[in-house]
């Protein structure tokens, strides 16, 4: 017996002395509801693997981490508060998504997340807490298709904020991407661009004739709206300023685009139901961020500052 308990002092020492946690203890309680460490641990480990999209620099302090991640913990209990208030249910397929989301994240980051000490389930939890809020935006925002008025405002934005384009780009570079191409090859790449265009007047399928004759590959027709990133700066905006049906050259320090600007208006409702909820978040992301931001601020906070720090340290 007396080696028995020695055994079990000797792993209890062990989990001591390496700081590992038997099981998640409470780190927070967010006006009464604790928040245990691996839901900190998370929310912490987000602020700093990503501190720019916190408005933070690189390798943020322990003092800028904590209350980021803080709040972060106090809007999971607001989605999961008003979630409840609602009475609100999450479909068979929405959890499947859920589902599929946490095993996706799973296989690509298991390891990180066993280092610092986030559970599967915990995370299932926090994907949980993120479709609810979809739900919740949705509930508070989306008027339903029903409502000839909101839609009428839907797809005013939708067609004043997005394009659908095909594209055919190149570099004034050489083969390697590095060398600069000569300036009679500049024009001569230019020249092939202005031909395209002439030769584009028919439409979309003469286009991307004209472009694979010049050996050319043209891009599949995409929708992108002002905040797509991957485009140079003022793309939109040209883009969005030409008309429809037609070939339009943008040229940059490094290299030119021929875009060929689809009608949009002629895509049909389905090009429109893909966007229609990003639409939606567009247009009311001010009004709930200050709803969110209100109810927030009303939450009380008692942090157990021993096992925060240390959290925080961790993940640092």
């Amino acid at each position: 017996m007396k080696k028995f308990i020695a055994a079990l002092l000797a792993v209890f020492v062990l989990f001591a002395m390496c700081g590992c946690e038997i099981k998640p203890v409470t780190a927070l309680e967010i006006s009464g509801t604790k928040i245990n460490s691996e839901i900190l641990t998370y929310y912490a480990d987000k602020v700093a693997s990503r501190p720019s999209d916190y408005g933070l620099e690189d390798g943020p302090s322990v003092e800028e981490i904590k209350p980021l991640a803080i709040e972060l913990c106090k809007k999971y209990i607001a989605m999961n508060t008003w979630f409840a208030q609602m009475e609100l249910y999450l479909t068979s397929a929405e959890k499947t998504q859920v589902a599929q989301n946490v095993n996706d994240i799973w296989i690509r980051a298991e390891n990180h997340y066993n280092k610092i000490g986030v559970s599967r389930q915990t995370l299932t939890k926090i994907k949980t807490s993120e479709a609810y809020e979809n739900k919740v935006f949705a509930v508070l925002y989306d008027r339903g298709t029903g409502d000839s008025e909101f839609e009428r405002e839907l797809t005013d934005y939708f067609l004043d904020n997005y394009v659908s384009i095909r594209t055919v780009c190149a570099y004034f570079a050489s083969g390697d991407g590095k060398t600069a191409i000569s300036q009679q090859e500049k024009n001569e790449l230019l020249e092939n661009f202005r031909k395209i265009k002439s030769q584009s007047i028919s439409g979309a399928e003469a286009f991307t004739q004209a472009s694979q004759d010049y050996g050319y590959a043209v891009s599949d027709s995409v929708v992108i709206s002002r905040n797509t990133e991957g485009y140079p700066d003022g793309f939109f905006d040209s883009a969005f300023s030409q008309g429809a049906n037609t070939v339009k050259i943008i040229e940059y320090d490094d290299c030119v685009f021929a875009v060929y600007k689809d009608d949009l208006r002629s895509k049909g409702e389905g090009v429109y139901s893909t966007y229609r909820s990003a639409c939606i978040n567009a247009l009311y992301e001010a009004d709930y961020g200050e709803y969110l931001d209100n109810f927030i601020a009303s939450l009380t906070v008692e942090e157990k500052s021993p096992i925060v720090n240390r959290i925080i340290k961790k993940v640092k």
